[in-house]
């Protein structure tokens, strides 16, 4: 008979934000109960069960999984501090609830394991370098960055995380021959530069730290996965023409347009790569500063790039499976509906499965 994992209580309740006594109260038990179920020591009746899954929108087995290894690279992230730890807690869960799907639709499709490289003691820059070749990048700007990861098996977990503290945070696969994946904010508060940059962050995360912890303060990795960042996205050798000086307002417009990165971010990388001094870097930062360029940048006509692979893979499950595809997640059909939107239509429709 299967026994009921207390953890994926836990985890469905987090994902609502809720605290052991808001839950109680909407489940009209005792706040002891709750935490006697979560801690183990007591096993829930079938009533109890009945009402969870009424409630959170699982099937009765989503209960009944038995416990996997989800690590989180949350706690590389330099934004960490400010959030409540409710907040925490629920972008958290919804990640990992939404990793177990792609770690559910790899089995369907006999393993997708992500296409990741090992560090092998290289520094961030060679890193992103190699990591350029490995994928066949062409030199030059990358033109759709999400595409590029889908296409290499790094999932985006695409979803409002309801606040502007956090951009995305990646969550390595307990075995390297699982899929990688990284939580994304698509809160519009987020312009599409910046989302571009956050995600070659994650990524190099994903590359350099995925076997460390962080550091006290976690300075030394923030600070290797933006050189790694700033690497992948535009190699030294192939933006230090672009960025030779001077860098007017007209030219990083132009170039914000050709490399799909901040003005901010284009200026923060001349520096880097010594196309100008320091000096000329704290000038523009001032200029940007006094127009308010620091906080909010004219967009450019910059695109939000669209996370596709994991709501492909949910329509090619239902294509398959038909009305039992949310079951093979442990999902009611509401909840499949509202975790991936149009997927359902899309099996109908013939939209393309995942490749």
């Amino acid at each position: 008979m299967p026994t009921f994992n207390p953890d994926f209580l836990k985890l469905a309740r987090e994902q609502k934000g809720l605290s052991q006594k808001d839950l109680a109260a909407a489940l009209k038990v005792a706040q002891s109960e709750i935490s006697k179920i979560e801690s183990g020591k007591k096993a829930p009746n079938e009533s109890f069960v009945e009402r969870i899954v009424q409630f959170f929108g699982y099937t009765a087995d989503f209960f009944e999984q038995p416990d996997v290894a989800m690590p989180s690279g949350l706690v590389f992230h330099r934004k960490r501090s400010a959030l409540s730890a409710t907040d925490r807690a629920r972008i958290e869960a919804e990640a990992r609830a939404r990793m177990l799907d792609v770690a559910a639709f790899a089995r369907f499709h006999d393993g997708i394991a992500s296409e990741l490289p090992e560090r092998n003691g290289r520094t961030p820059t060679e890193a992103a370098r190699a990591l350029r070749a490995e994928w066949k990048v062409p030199a030059g700007p990358i033109e759709n960055l999400v595409a590029l990861l889908e296409r290499h098996r790094v999932f985006l977990l695409a979803f409002d995380f309801g606040t502007d503290l956090l951009d995305a945070f990646f969550l390595p696969s307990a075995e390297r021959n699982e899929p990688m994946c990284i939580a994304f904010n698509t809160n519009p508060a987020f312009p599409p530069d910046r989302h571009r940059f956050t995600l070659a962050h994650e990524l190099g995360h994903a590359v350099l730290h995925r076997d460390e912890f962080p550091d006290a303060k976690g300075d030394r990795q923030e600070m290797e996965a933006n050189e790694f960042a700033g690497e992948f996205l535009a190699p030294a050798e192939d933006i230090a023409a672009d960025l030779a000086p001077p860098l007017t307002f007209a030219k990083l417009r132009e170039l914000k347009v050709k490399w799909k990165m901040s003005m901010s971010g284009l200026v923060r990388r001349a520096k880097e790569i010594k196309a100008i001094r320091e000096s000329e870097y704290k000038s523009i930062c001032f200029f940007f500063s006094k127009f308010g360029y620091r906080k909010r940048e004219p967009s450019m006509g910059l695109l939000p790039e669209r996370a596709r692979a994991v709501r492909w893979l949910a329509a090619d499950l239902f294509r398959s499976r038909g009305d039992a595809a949310p079951e093979a997640l442990h999902l009611t059909r509401g909840l499949f509906d509202d975790r991936y939107p149009g997927a359902a239509l899309a099996a109908s429709q013939g939209g393309a499965p995942m490749t």
